[in-house]
């Protein structure tokens, strides 16, 4: 393992933990207004070591908890991705024929719809179900991560597709369906733990690309609504911010980097991650 790779993991697992224990970490309430301290610049010894908002709020706490959004919508749109993808593309790559040219014809007409218009019309359908869906503990968020994680399903599809065309030649798939096992049971038994390092790095892609959609989604207000917070929303909530009286940079610059820097070391792991997956087939 490289050293840039000992490091990228170093930070996201260090960015993951933290979001993940941010509840019990000595941080302000990243909810609590506070008007006095309105519009407080980075200290390292002040009160505010990033700075705080328009509303006094510590900007360090609420990345740390935006922080706790935007990997929870990547990793749960990469399960769903993989989830309705998988089993998409590998029925068809098995399949083959006449199946698999309709299935993929579907698949890229899905892709070829606008993302924005995408959600919201699964957003807008989904809402008139909210009261059905609350009784069962399904909320906004939780259908606003099912309809990002839907629009990358597709190049999943088109990967474990491709794995398909490979294996469904191989000796033991074809002694499988010699002793009448299903297409389903194929697909568990045998083409999966074969697709395993192929849809290992396609999550490494997936996960990064989900998260910019949201933070995307929610800087133009149509993902995580207040009091919730993610990075796209601390961006737009900075953008608005900004005027030429007040010189508050760092509302805006401290999101951006924040959500840069996950993605420059989650794409960069995906990489890596591919390089060496390569090296080992090889």
């Amino acid at each position: 393992m490289s050293r840039s790779t000992r490091i990228g993991l170093m930070a996201v697992g260090l960015l993951a933990l933290s979001s993940l224990l941010a509840p019990w970490l000595p941080l302000a309430d990243p909810a609590a207004i506070n008007l006095d301290s309105r519009l407080q610049a980075p200290s390292w010894f002040g009160d505010f070591a990033f700075g705080s908002d328009a509303k006094g709020r510590d900007l360090l706490a609420r990345l740390i908890f935006g922080a706790r959004v935007s990997l929870a919508v990547g990793l749960f749109g990469s399960f769903i991705a993989l989830a309705i993808g998988v089993p998409w593309g590998a029925f068809a790559g098995l399949r083959g024929g006449r199946t698999e040219r309709t299935m993929m014809r579907i698949a890229d007409g899905l892709e070829s719809l606008p993302m924005v218009v995408v959600v919201l019309f699964m957003l807008s359908v989904l809402s008139e179900y909210r009261a059905e869906l609350a009784t069962i503990g399904i909320g906004r968020m939780h259908v606003f991560y099912f309809a990002v994680g839907f629009m990358f399903w597709v190049p999943t599809a088109r990967v474990a597709r491709a794995e398909a065309l490979r294996l469904r030649k191989a000796p033991f798939v074809q002694a499988a369906y010699t002793m009448g096992a299903s297409t389903p049971r194929i697909i568990g038994r045998h083409l999966l733990p074969n697709m395993a390092p192929s849809l290992l790095v396609m999550v490494g892609i997936t996960v990064p690309r989900v998260i910019l959609m949201e933070a995307f989604l929610s800087f133009l207000g149509l993902g995580v609504e207040p009091p919730a917070v993610s990075w796209g929303l601390l961006a737009a909530d900075g953008l608005a911010a900004l005027n030429p009286l007040i010189d508050c940079w760092w509302l805006l610059v401290m999101p951006a980097a924040a959500l840069g820097g996950t993605l420059l070391t989650l794409n960069l792991l995906a990489d890596n991650l591919r390089d060496h997956l390569g090296k080992a087939a090889q």
